[in-house]
């Protein structure tokens, strides 16, 4: 049996004419010559072998046969038309979407809020916790739109821009059981000759030892397996305050020499300048600050 051929605009005559019961008012409705429809519809109904309508008066009456064609040419009529709407909106839709890349240190609660603030400017995000290595990889090949990142006193070159986000605060944290024969407050040897657990990946481990103190390091680069290794007392960390590890099983702050007041870490915001997104993102960078200071104030 040959394959049946027709076109959009055969099926777009045939519904509005069987919606409206005559040519002129479906061509009224169209936009389109009376004739034309009626040339649309002979061509539908020569392709198929059977008429579609019979004509009553000056009233054209859908067949047996028309009234099944027309469920379903109604139900393609309206998927065409989600097509064309999608399709319309393509372009603005691409423009709306940021990818964001982060590392471990970087707030849920600000990740959370920055999700929120888009979603009621009508712009999507991607996220992705990754290394600095990978993220900076992710920015300069487009994966990415903006990175937040620990600074790392290093320049980021000409094919990247960065400006300070704000800091997190550190303390530092370990089962209870962990120090438990260790004068209190822990000396820097006493953490020294102590597992530390820090929170990176393998691929990130130059800034894992930019906040190393042990010369034995655990890494684990996902917040609930760093909080099994804490609680089963198999390293300390020295983490942001923000993850609350005090709320963890036996888990606390532990007093040190050098205090516990004060310790922070800068974040920085990292992006690729050129980017063909780079209106969306000067307007998302000029928020940010304000953003992060508004969620640190809610925490406190």
């Amino acid at each position: 049996m040959p394959s049946l051929s027709y076109s959009f605009s055969q099926l777009e005559a045939f519904t509005a004419v069987a919606e409206h019961g005559s040519l002129m008012k479906a061509a009224m409705k169209l936009e389109k010559d009376r004739t034309t429809l009626r040339d649309l519809i002979d061509l539908l109904e020569d392709g198929l072998g059977y008429p579609l309508f019979v004509r009553q008066g000056r009233a054209l009456q859908l067949t047996v046969e028309g009234e099944q064609l027309h469920r379903q040419a109604h139900l393609l009529m309206r998927q065409a038309r989600a097509f064309e709407q999608f399709a319309r909106q393509v372009p603005s839709t691409e423009a709306q979407e940021l990818g964001i890349a982060y590392d471990p240190f970087t707030p849920r609660r600000f990740l959370q809020a920055l999700i929120t603030q888009m979603a009621t400017r009508g712009i999507r995000l991607s996220l992705r916790c990754t290394s600095r290595v990978e993220g900076e990889k992710a920015l300069a090949s487009g994966q990415a739109d903006l990175g937040f990142f620990q600074a790392n006193n290093h320049s980021v070159g000409s094919d990247m821009e960065w400006r300070a986000l704000g800091a997190i605060d550190m303390d530092f944290y370990a089962a209870e059981s962990l120090f438990a024969n260790v004068a209190r407050p822990c000396s820097l040897l006493d953490l020294s000759l102590t597992p530390q657990v820090v929170m990176h990946s393998a691929s990130d481990i130059p800034m894992a030892r930019r906040l190393q103190i042990s010369g034995n390091i655990i890494v684990a680069n996902e917040l609930e397996m760093l909080r099994s290794l804490m609680e089963a007392g198999c390293g300390w960390g020295f983490l942001p305050t923000h993850f609350e590890a005090a709320r963890w099983k036996h888990v606390s702050a532990i007093p040190t020499v050098v205090g516990n007041e004060g310790i922070s870490q800068t974040m920085v915001t990292i992006w690729r300048p050129g980017s063909e997104k780079r209106i969306l993102i000067d307007d998302t960078l000029t928020r940010l600050s304000a953003l992060w200071r508004e969620v640190s104030r809610r925490a406190d």
